[in-house]
Formats: structure tokens, sequence, C-alpha cells
């Protein structure tokens, strides 16, 4: 198997002309004005900070416990490690959802992030300055903080399609002379589509000196037709085109709707999966869950540590294919996240 680096980013038509950001709000349920401080210490904030966060007057006691809506100058004011600190633990706490699904992209190739965008100068320049690391990933949230740099409509949607740029692989398989093309076939078919997989592998492998061919010709009807795409928008069958219901669909045709609702999948899942006890295969489904089960994502295992999968709901963000490690720099939490494998039982 061999892969390349890509950039993608979604069509025109995906981006909303008249985006508005809301202002900051950081909600922090279940803390105390105790437990928010000791939240101060442990982020490495400095005295002027912490100062400016005490104020009433950008504080707000709920029902559901503390939040605060800091001031613009306070929020540039932090360090890049500092606000990764404070935003990771925004993501693992309920309404915040800019923390919890931040624009997210691979940091070794941030210069691919703002390449060719056009926007000014000073605005990718104020975005870099608001990054912070999760993982192997540079993330963004403070959208309200930039978007009025920009004067147009045109402008605001131009950063917004930018920011929601993804990397991701384009993925073929090498088929030489010698190669096992019977191995090859049944790992790639998952013993379900040997017939149309074989005849095309024997193929290559007449050929002279072997040939690559990309993964997409392997993969099932249902993964193959959604590969780089994006969801509709308008189409109300794809309103909850989640990881969940991309990854248990992967071998349906057409694909369960209900896969979308996380009871289902529960219940699909004690009946219909058995745990992987060794290396996963091609098929396989890999949960992401918290130490006390709470699953956070799920995709696809195709092989190689790389995964089919789709990071999000939003019709913004794409089926890709990424690889494991950069996938949990999606979904950071403390302690990591723990990895499981599921397999079909029939």
């Amino acid at each position: 198997m061999e892969y390349s680096r890509i950039v993608i980013e979604p069509p025109d038509d995906f981006i909303p002309q008249n985006y508005v950001a809301p202002p900051t709000r950081w909600n922090f349920p279940g803390f105390t004005p105790a437990r928010l401080e000791q939240l101060w210490q442990e982020i490495s904030l400095d005295d002027s900070q912490r100062q400016a966060l005490q104020d009433p007057a950008i504080r707000e006691k709920t029902s559901a416990g503390l939040a605060l809506r800091p001031g613009d100058e306070l929020v540039r004011s932090l360090s890049p490690e500092s606000r990764a600190r404070l935003y990771n633990t925004l993501a693992r706490l309920s309404g915040n959802p800019l923390q919890t699904e931040p624009f997210r992209f691979r940091a070794e190739m941030a210069e691919e992030w703002f390449k060719d965008c056009g926007l000014p100068a000073p605005v990718v320049t104020a975005v870099r300055g608001l990054c912070y690391r999760r993982g192997h990933a540079l993330a963004f949230s403070d959208l309200s903080l930039v978007l009025p740099l920009l004067p147009s409509a045109a402008d605001r949607a131009r950063l917004l399609k930018t920011l929601a740029r993804k990397s991701t692989l384009l993925l073929k398989v090498r088929i030489g002379p010698g190669s096992d093309i019977d191995t090859i076939a049944e790992y790639w078919s998952s013993g379900r589509r040997r017939k149309d997989v074989k005849p095309l592998l024997q193929s290559l492998s007449r050929h002279p000196g072997g040939m690559p061919i990309d993964v997409v010709h392997l993969l099932p009807r249902f993964a193959r037709a959604l590969l780089y795409t994006y969801p509709d928008p308008d189409a109300p069958s794809q309103e909850a085109v989640d990881c969940h219901w991309t990854s248990l669909n992967f071998f349906n045709d057409p694909p369960d709707a209900r896969f979308a609702d996380i009871a289902y999948l529960k219940e699909i899942l004690s009946k219909n999966y058995a745990p992987v006890r060794g290396v996963p295969t091609m098929g396989d489904l890999l949960l992401l869950t918290r130490a006390d089960g709470e699953v956070i994502h799920s995709c696809t295992y195709l092989g190689d540590d790389i995964v089919f999968t789709k990071n999000g709901q939003s019709t913004s963000v794409p089926w890709t294919l990424t690889t494991i490690p950069d996938l949990q720099g999606f979904y950071p939490d403390d302690p990591p996240l723990q990895i499981r494998a599921f397999r079909l039982k029939n």
C-alpha cells in the first residue's frame, strides 16, 4: 500500500454567504468558582488574565454550572499552550460546540491550509495566531474574532471555505507479477465481493512490472460512492450522516438510516458484532471510547492503520481516508481515548 496526501475543500454552494459568528461564550457545567480558579492555575494563565476572568460582569451562573463571556482582548492574549489546554477542556464539556468541533487541519501540512486561499495576509496571520494544537492537528475555534476583519460577504465565505479544508489520502495498492492474488482478493473483498475484486487484480498482476490500483476501486459500493465527497445539504436523508451512520453502513447497499441513532447502534453492535482479539482487518469497525465506555467516534479499518471515516455530522465535512494517529489527534482526551475493534459475526 502507498499513499499521497491531498487537500480538499467544500463546494462554494455549501458555504453560507451571510454567516454571523456568535460571541465567545465558554460553558463550564458542573464547575464551581473554586474549580474554575483551579483550572486557571492548571492552564498557566498570568495574573492579569486571571483577574480579567474574575470580573463578575463576564461571569454567569447557570442551572448547569458557570458560563463566561470573555472579552476579545483576553481571548487574543492566550498563549497557544494555554489556549490548547483550555479549549481541549471545554471540548469535553457540553455547550461548547466551537471547541468540541473546531476547524482542524494536519499540523505537518499547515502551509497547505491557507495556500492560494486569496485571503488578505493580515487575516491569515490573525487566524494562525489563534490556532492551537490538538494531537497531530492544528485547531481553530475563535471565528468571532476574525470574521469582523473581513468587510465583504464574499471574503467571509472564502474564509469559511478555507478553514473547512481537509487533509486526506490518495491510497493505492500495488500489484506485482508475483503477488498472491487469492489472498489480496480475499482481504479486500472481506469474503463479500471476491468475484468483483479478483478479476481486476489478476489483470493488473499480468502487466509487466505490475501496477498500482486506487483503493476506491476495491471498496464496497457504499464507501466507493462517498469517498472524497460531501453530504448534500438539501437532502433530508442526509441530515444525520455522521461517523456511526458511515461506519456501520460500510457494507450496506442501500444504507440503513437507523444507524444515525446511537441507541440503535449499540443494539446492533451487541447483536451482530464480536470484539477483534488480534490485528483488525479490512472492514472492521473501530470505536474510539472513553474509559467509561462512552463512544466518541467510529470508523472503518482498511489496512496499514488507515481508516475510512467522516469526522463529524456537518455537511462541510467530507468522507475521507486518514491514518489512526491523525484521527486520534482529532479526538483528544485525558486519559487518551481507547480504540476497540469489532467484526461482523456473519
